[in-house]
């Protein structure tokens, strides 16, 4: 094999010291026998296909294996798979090979290098390869390249994430537009009727009593304008932060909704990445909705806290919770409404993760954002 594909053994890649219980010829048998059985299926799968031994060594892998990583089925035999390809594992193999002893199966996504240096992300499927017997004989991997798949879902992400922007700038203008125009003009024709008011002492009370209804209906639509201006963008938010808004809208939703909600924050916080409070705000805010809307709870706690350099929001009601099938596919990334599905697309677009759990006790919606997103700012 050619120096490029060699390389140093990895501490994360200790293989087994125990010998194969089989002879060479023995195991060679064994392979072709394998190889029979599967057949043209093995020759022709579009995804590569390693066999490898309970060492770990490359047994046999397929034409779609050689065009994968570029070492020829020659060249790879007999070489440590990890190591040929450089595999990121998420976790011990010593651990992997626990989980194929009880379940006979593990999956996961992996960064690989191949030949020519070039970093690869595939999706891995491994299997516990047995005789008839039931003996492991060694392990079947199974490799799909996601690695254009996971290019294009970047430059998406990308291009969502300069959508939500400009949605949140919108809606920034808009709630301030509302509160400078509509809400000055209400505050103004309010004032004009109360001083006609004051000057028609003289009118008919029928005329009075129009007077006093138009001035009832205007302070209505002007706390309705100021409402939705604050739910638009609260111009809190940027004056003080997350920590400054939160128990301001948690106090007025509870008001308007009579859900009693309890809140749970730092008590110094400090200011966090204006996308993350943003975010975080969002989140919590379509959270709550989704409560008022759909739970039937009367109650609803919210939680925010750093643990382990990261930011997690737990947002839980006490109501008759979600269809199973909705919390799974929910966690799953697939369609599940429109709330869940935009709580998802900011969590996604900020780089953390998401998770939806559901019963009879309740929803609970956690949201996490890594260290590598935060950086806490203290004021």
């Amino acid at each position: 094999m050619s120096s490029d594909a060699q390389m140093s053994a990895s501490p994360a890649f200790e293989r087994p010291t125990l010998p194969s219980p089989l002879t060479p010829a023995e195991q060679k048998k064994l392979i072709e026998e394998w190889k029979r059985t599967t057949g043209q299926l093995f020759l022709s799968c579009r995804e590569a296909v390693t066999l490898v031994d309970p060492g770990g060594n490359i047994l046999a892998w397929n034409p779609s294996a050689e065009r994968l990583y570029g070492w020829k089925e020659m060249e790879a035999i007999g070489k440590p798979f990890l190591e040929l390809v450089k595999a990121e594992l998420p976790r011990p193999l010593a651990q992997i090979e626990n989980i194929l002893r009880q379940e006979g199966y593990w999956e996961y996504e992996l960064k690989e290098t191949t030949r020519q240096g070039a970093q690869i992300t595939v999706a891995s499927r491994w299997a516990a390869w047995r005789d008839s017997a039931g003996a492991t004989l060694g392990r079947l991997h199974l490799e799909t390249d996601l690695t254009k798949a996971k290019r294009i879902e970047q430059e998406l992400r990308i291009v969502s994430g300069h959508l939500l922007n400009l949605r949140d700038e919108e809606r920034r203008k808009l709630g301030r537009d509302l509160h400078d125009s509509a809400g000055q003009l209400l505050s103004m024709a309010k004032l004009n009727l109360s001083l006609a008011q004051e000057h028609l002492d003289s009118a008919s009370p029928r005329g009075n009593a129009y007077l006093t209804e138009c001035c009832g209906l205007i302070d209505q639509a002007l706390s309705e304008v100021r409402t939705i201006s604050y739910l638009l963008h609260p111009p809190l938010l940027e004056e003080l932060g997350l920590a400054g808004v939160l128990p301001w809208y948690v106090s007025g939703f509870s008001e308007r909704s009579r859900i009693k909600v309890t809140l749970d924050i730092p008590k110094e916080m400090g200011r966090l990445p204006r996308e993350i409070e943003l975010g975080l705000f969002r989140i919590m805010q379509e959270c709550l909705t989704n409560v008022h809307r759909h739970s039937n709870s009367s109650t609803a706690s919210i939680c925010l806290s750093f643990a382990n350099k990261q930011v997690r929001l737990k947002v839980e009601d006490q109501g008759k919770g979600m269809a199973a099938t909705t919390a799974e596919s929910s966690n799953q990334g697939r369609s599940s409404g429109v709330g869940l599905n935009g709580i998802r697309e900011r969590v996604t677009n900020l780089g953390g993760h998401m998770q939806i759990r559901s019963g009879d006790w309740g929803t609970s919606v956690e949201v996490v954002f890594p260290s590598t997103e935060i950086t806490i700012e203290l004021s």
